[in-house]
């Protein structure tokens, strides 16, 4: 005797019905439509360009709170000579004097030769703690092949 089977031969072709599925995505579609809020989208967005020169007068002031001031340290022989935004200075207390008229907002660069001994930057970076200045930075050096002389 034989079983019967459950599954009937030509009853399932396995072709999708896309009538149904095309409907429901219309539906979901139009739904989603007419219930969108669409007030934001219509005013005007928030940003910092609609305020135009006012925007433009804050940048400029804030870039004229902020400086910044390079002082090179060069090791020529036995002397060592400052350049302060590449201006020779004749020595310290003439940067001294360069450093005196930045506030705690400006920035300091010590760019120091590889030959400079430590003992220059070291006193010109706690010069700088002194008077305020706490944005002291040093810039990479190309090749630190030649390590300062003590």
């Amino acid at each position: 005797m034989r079983r019967p089977t459950r599954a009937r031969p030509g009853v399932w072709s396995g072709d999708l019905q896309m009538a149904p599925l095309i409907d429901a995505v219309f539906l979901l579609l139009t739904y989603f439509l007419f219930t969108i809020s669409l007030s934001t989208i219509e005013g005007l967005l928030p940003s910092r360009l609609a305020l135009g020169d006012e925007f433009r007068e804050e940048k400029l002031k804030m870039d004229d709170q902020q400086r910044e001031i390079v002082i090179r340290i060069v090791r020529t022989g036995e002397r060592v000579q400052y350049f302060v935004n590449d201006w020779p200075a004749f020595d310290f207390a003439s940067v001294k004097s360069h450093l005196a008229s930045l506030t705690a907002n400006d920035i300091v660069v010590i760019d120091a030769g590889q030959t400079v001994a430590y003992e220059h930057v070291v006193r010109l970076y706690n010069h700088c703690l002194q008077i305020g200045i706490e944005q002291v930075v040093f810039p990479l050096a190309a090749s630190t092949a030649a390590a300062p002389r003590l």
